[in-house]
């Protein structure tokens, strides 16, 4: 906690939800230049100017709720983003899905995942600094709370353009979706009904050999299953 935090936790201990004038605030707190420590406080929200020479704690509720609205406002940086990246993982599948099926947040958790290149990571890692935004690196040990960027460093970022976003590509996220079919067996099925010339059984797996090796097995199973889902719903 910095000191003008806890300055202001004294200044809602001493006046409440009362007004106060820079004398009043001097009385309390002696300071070479309370002026300039009133005016820091408002210049951080910590305290609200009512008229001139008069102002007012901003309470604990109304402070908390300013910092989840200015945390989740965070989101828009990704309009100037200083590199190529996509969306990916549970926020992909939310954009595939028209917003049909989204998960992987809490209610005070709330990642927004995306790739990038790995040989980008320091130019946003400056970029989010720079803007006062939490990021953290996928596996990164540390607490992951409100609005924060979680990214998947890659080799390459291959992407596709759905409702004017970057999103990592359909047949990828409907491999994401099948290895997690617990949770995304709605998706699943969502996906399938819309664009299943696009989810062929060849080209799926053509697509995820290089990456899910070790997977395939598994892979080719759930894209069987898929298969002959569709086929039993064409003959109804």
């Amino acid at each position: 906690m910095n000191r003008y935090m806890e300055l202001w936790g004294w200044v809602c201990e001493v006046f409440g939800d009362q007004a106060f004038t820079i004398d009043q605030f001097r009385a309390e707190f002696p300071s070479p230049d309370p002026a300039k420590v009133v005016h820091d406080l408002v210049k951080l929200n910590l305290i609200t100017r009512l008229q001139t020479g008069i102002y007012k704690a901003v309470s604990p509720l109304d402070f908390s709720r300013m910092m989840v609205k200015q945390s989740m406002s965070k989101e828009k940086l990704l309009a100037s983003a200083p590199a190529s990246f996509a969306y990916s993982h549970d926020d992909a599948v939310r954009i595939w899905t028209d917003g049909y099926h989204w998960t992987g947040f809490t209610a005070g958790y709330k990642p927004v995942h995306i790739e990038i290149k790995r040989t980008d990571a320091r130019r946003w890692e400056q970029f989010f600094r720079g803007n006062h935004a939490a990021y953290a690196f996928e596996g990164e040990r540390k607490t992951l709370f409100g609005l924060l960027f979680l990214l998947h460093p890659v080799r390459e970022v291959r992407s596709e353009t759905k409702d004017g976003v970057p999103v990592i590509p359909l047949v990828k996220v409907m491999k994401y979706c099948i290895e997690r079919r617990g949770v995304y067996e709605p998706a699943v099925t969502y996906l399938r009904k819309k664009f299943g010339a696009k989810l062929s059984p060849a080209q799926s797996l053509s697509e995820l050999r290089g990456v899910f090796k070790n997977r395939e097995k598994s892979v080719r199973e759930g894209i069987r299953e898929l298969d002959l889902e569709h086929r039993k719903e064409a003959r109804r």
